[in-house]
């Protein structure tokens, strides 16, 4: 077996970049390749629910969640619903989006043949049927008490007085002349007739009164 001489490998390595042979065994990274392989390969999709199943086969990279939502719609007429699978520890998995999805089909691929088996149940998801907690708001703030009234001090008005009608009386007789003084000639005339005929009339009934007194009087000593 002739040998290259070191300095036209070393001429080669420089011109190509690369070594001039590789070990055996050596080839191209396996994860490259596995990716390329899953993006490329078919899965058969199963739903089952409203007792009865549906399959078709899809490829893996092309596969969302919303093209599995409008077979669901145009198979089974259900409005509302959520979908379900197997995982490898056997729990039950909700799948609502193109995330949990892929986690779903990735899981599939791994088996032979690769199957994703899903699982359709009526009504809301158990989250989004759940309530929302109630929002609480702040109470009502409290009507501020009005002001109370002044007890007393200084400030406090005077408390009016009691009303006399004597004193009254006594002051109105006490001032009548001076607002007598003040009025206009005729209307002091009239007030005066007024006042006399006012005179007269309290003289009769006292007369009269006392007329009425005086024959009770007699009258009892007759009897």
């Amino acid at each position: 077996r002739t040998r290259v001489p070191e300095p036209v490998v070393q001429s080669i390595r420089s011109r190509t970049g690369r070594p001039l042979s590789k070990k055996k065994g050596s080839g191209p990274d396996p994860a490259p390749e596995q990716e390329s392989q899953n993006k490329m390969a078919t899965i058969i999709v199963k739903i089952s629910g409203n007792n009865q199943t549906r399959r078709w086969t899809a490829r893996a990279d092309q596969l969302t969640f919303s093209s599995i939502q409008k077979r669901v719609a145009d198979n089974f007429q259900t409005p509302k619903f959520y979908l379900t699978y197997k995982d490898d520890e056997d729990d039950d998995i909700n799948v609502s989006t193109d995330e949990e999805l892929q986690e779903a089909v990735s899981l599939a691929l791994k088996t032979e043949p690769a199957v994703l088996r899903l699982k359709l149940v009526e009504g809301l998801s158990p989250a989004a049927a759940r309530p929302s907690p109630p929002t609480t708001s702040p109470p009502p703030a409290a009507p501020s008490a009005p002001d109370a009234a002044p007890q007393g001090g200084a400030n406090a008005p005077p408390a009016p007085a009691e009303l006399n009608p004597h004193v009254f009386f006594q002051n109105l007789a006490d001032a009548l002349p001076q607002v007598m003084s003040a009025l206009p000639p005729p209307l002091q005339s009239i007030l005066s007739q007024m006042e006399l005929d006012t005179a007269a009339s309290a003289a009769a009934n006292a007369a009269a009164n006392a007329a009425s007194r005086g024959a009770s009087s007699a009258s009892g000593a007759a009897a």
